[in-house]
């Protein structure tokens, strides 16, 4: 490494060079999606994300040795970016046979429960985290079978939807209950945080009924209330086929993007 190259003294954030920090704050970027290790367990979760891309966020929000939550787990893709670059970790799953996934990939805490009691009872004795990083369910977007990657996965014998589990916050039916909920999880963890730590969420806005709903914008209006919104990066899933929705009748978005809103606590 060159003198250039060095970490800045005054950065108490991370240990990233000026060139490495720089770069990660383009506001879009492009990954593909998938696990660096894909097989069937992991492949079957509806919404698993590659450790390689969350493993770039965990290194600008925190430092080697520092501790970082993931309330929706999932197959443990956090939890695995937190061993590859020396992080404490810590996810939480509704589902047992995703956390069973995870816990295969991974020495670090999973935690299985609705993560609305797990927040109060289990979190607490492993004390305060820099980062909270994680996806939550899109709203009710699995329950659209007529999708046409919902009918691909159909095929392959993939699940379609996390489960029946009434407290899974992809099976609230209204918009606004979904939201209330969503939010009020994101607020109680802030006392999860330490000082200035840092909350991210991926999330995208979705169709529904014929309109695009902007729950990742509303969602944000409602954590500015608590949290400092600093903004957010564009992850570009460039791989996806592009399908024909609306022609030749009207404009329907192939929606190849998600929204990562980073926020800190005030």
């Amino acid at each position: 490494m060159s003198d250039k190259e060095t970490v800045d003294k005054r950065n108490k954030l991370n240990e990233l060079t000026g060139r490495e920090w720089i770069r990660f704050t383009k506001s879009w970027f492009i990954a593909d999606g998938k696990s660096t290790e894909i097989t069937h367990e992991i492949d079957s979760h509806p919404a698993s994300f590659p450790p390689t891309m969350i493993k770039e966020f965990i290194e600008f929000f925190t430092k080697p040795g520092e501790k970082v939550l993931d309330p929706f787990v999932g197959t443990g893709s956090t939890l695995v970016a937190c061993n590859e670059c020396g992080r404490e970790g810590v996810g939480i799953e509704l589902y047992e046979k995703y956390a069973q996934t995870a816990m295969k990939r991974t020495n670090l805490p999973v935690l299985i429960g609705d993560i609305r009691k797990v927040i109060k009872t289990e979190l607490p004795q492993f004390g305060k985290f820099s980062l909270c990083i994680t996806s939550p369910p899109y709203w009710r977007i699995l329950k659209k079978f007529k999708d046409y990657n919902q009918q691909e996965r159909s095929k392959k014998g993939l699940d379609l939807k996390y489960g029946e589990d009434p407290k899974d916050f992809g099976m609230i039916e209204t918009k606004e209950k979904f939201l209330a909920e969503l939010g009020d999880l994101f607020i109680n963890i802030i006392d999860l945080l330490e000082e200035r730590g840092h909350l991210v969420i991926f999330i995208q806005n979705i169709r529904d009924k014929g309109e695009t709903i902007p729950i990742a914008y509303e969602l944000t209006v409602q954590l500015r209330k608590r949290y400092k919104f600093l903004g957010e990066r564009i992850w570009l899933q460039n791989q996806k086929i592009l399908r024909p929705y609306g022609y030749p009748y009207g404009f329907v978005p192939n929606i190849h993007h998600h929204y990562a809103l980073i926020f800190q606590k005030k």
